[in-house]
């Protein structure tokens, strides 16, 4: 399997609030390569997101944004458990478990694939990952 690109957690939460386009575009790109590579979503990233969208749910999250929050979260749910997607959740490994505390899990991801990260939050990736392994969305 190949990971052409790592999604973290501001990624993750962008696509789940449909709160820009430039995930899914990355998503389909992928796709459109017909089954040579995947869009890798770290376990850890996806399981803050989830946390997040979950507390939002439970919430003044959801009357002060009036966000449909379940949507949301049912939207990641599906990004991360599509059985015929591109995408796949990457297990966090218990040798990369500190380099994870330190770093997260994106950084371990991409750096273990030679992938990109696709990230909301470039000036906070680019403090563990080279420039050029850094996406801005």
């Amino acid at each position: 399997m190949t990971v052409r690109i790592v999604l973290d957690t501001s990624a993750l939460l962008a696509y789940a609030r449909l709160s820009g386009v430039a995930v899914g575009e990355l998503i389909a790109m992928v796709e459109e390569d017909g089954g040579a590579a995947v869009v890798g979503i770290p376990a850890g990233c996806f399981l803050e997101a989830h946390a997040a969208l979950a507390a939002g749910q439970a919430g003044a999250l959801k009357a002060a944004a009036g966000r449909d929050t379940a949507a949301d979260l049912a939207r990641l749910v599906d990004l991360a458990t599509t059985v015929d997607g591109v995408t796949a959740v990457l297990p966090l490994l218990g040798a990369d478990v500190v380099a994870a505390a330190e770093d997260g899990h994106a950084a371990v991801e991409v750096r273990r694939h030679g992938a990109l990260l696709a990230t909301y939050e470039g000036r906070q990736a680019r403090r563990n990952l080279p420039d050029e392994a850094v996406l801005d969305l």
